[in-house]
């Protein structure tokens, strides 16, 4: 059985130096029960060039609970087209087939700017001085033809005065956002003088990483830096549960522990039941309890330190030793929910 490894990113953005070079880490959690070889390589995004990016020793042998960081080094050369680039991590064990065991970190977005402007060329003072001895030689011939030219008058016509170009201004067309992904229409708004407002996430697979509502219609005028609004497509995947199968938890201080792959997820769907062993005359054997607690659990969610989102046990209310089943599904931004992770035991104690 393959390992479904977990993937996370140290950061959203990456800073480039005046080299254009920067880099960030990513780190691979083997949540499975067994050793297994991790592989990580670097997917770039838009018109990102995979030679951009380095990473040394992409495969390494990872532990049971254990994690690995990879550093993902990035270079982008002189001549890269300025604009807004991503890049994301895919990892996969290295004794199966990729497609079986592949998965993808949240994007990574860098900037390219562009090259800076060449030094302005000085004039050199003798020049100048050149320019200024002109100006006095012709300001005292005009003066001598005006005051000795027998009365005859010269007209010497005026220069116009220099044209001063104000900035743009005026109504502005909202660009087509969609099918682009989050980072291209950002950096799409920002070409066209505008800003992005508020940005929702909606569980799409079908049509995921792309931009499925803008809040200003395509084409539509509007004065520059007005706001637009994004509904970006996404795929939830189901949150990964950390705490061990069968652990024993106290009832006044246990918490359950799980984490989620996708930093914009900020909402949890936590199922908890009880059940109990019960072994009636003639039949032996365990037989569930109904469900005697069942809640939403809302936290805010870090994507730069990505913490384990966790629940305490209070929530039962019920002085209880037993087994509690428990599960995690994630919610997207209107409601919707992704897949339900595999439920998992723990045995509560006194």
């Amino acid at each position: 059985m393959s390992t479904k490894w977990v993937v996370t990113t140290a950061a959203e953005r990456i800073a480039l130096d005046d080299a254009k070079q920067g880099g960030t880490t990513f780190t691979v959690t083997n949540p499975g029960r067994a050793a297994d070889r991790v592989v990580f390589e670097p997917v770039p995004g838009g018109d990102a060039d995979p030679s951009w990016f380095t990473v040394d020793d992409p495969q390494r042998r990872v532990l049971p609970a254990a994690s690995a960081s990879f550093l993902l080094k990035v270079h982008v050369p002189a001549d890269a087209k300025p604009g807004a680039y991503e890049v994301q991590g895919r990892v996969y064990s290295a004794d199966s087939a990729p497609e079986e065991s592949s998965v993808l970190s949240g994007r990574v977005v860098f900037d390219v700017a562009a090259p800076p402007a060449p030094p302005e060329r000085k004039v050199p003072w003798w020049i100048i001085a050149i320019a200024a001895a002109l100006v006095v030689i012709t300001v005292v011939t005009i003066t001598l033809v005006l005051t000795l030219g027998g009365g005859d008058s010269v007209e010497v016509a005026a220069s116009p005065a220099p044209s001063v170009t104000a900035p743009p201004s005026g109504p502005i067309p909202v660009p087509d956002l969609a099918r682009l992904n989050e980072t291209q229409a950002l950096f799409a708004l920002k070409q066209a003088g505008l800003t992005a407002g508020t940005i929702k996430h909606r569980n799409d697979p079908a049509k995921a990483d792309t931009v499925v509502e803008q809040s200003v219609p395509a084409a539509k005028t509007v004065a520059a830096g007005t706001a637009v609004d994004l509904v970006v497509a996404v795929r939830l995947s189901a949150p990964v549960l950390k705490t061990p199968a069968n652990a024993q938890l106290k009832q006044a201080d246990g918490k359950l522990v799980w984490e989620q792959p996708e930093a914009y997820v900020t909402r949890w769907v936590v199922q908890v039941s009880m059940y109990t062993c019960v072994q009636p005359p003639i039949i032996n054997g365990c037989q569930y309890l109904p469900t005697l607690s069942a809640r939403t659990e809302a936290k805010t969610f870090t994507p730069a330190m990505r913490p384990a989102q966790n629940l305490t046990l209070g929530i039962v209310n019920l002085a209880f030793n037993g087994n509690i089943q428990w599960t995690v599904q994630a919610v997207d931004d209107f409601g919707g929910t992704g897949p339900t992770a595999t439920a998992l035991v723990a045995q509560m104690v006194a």
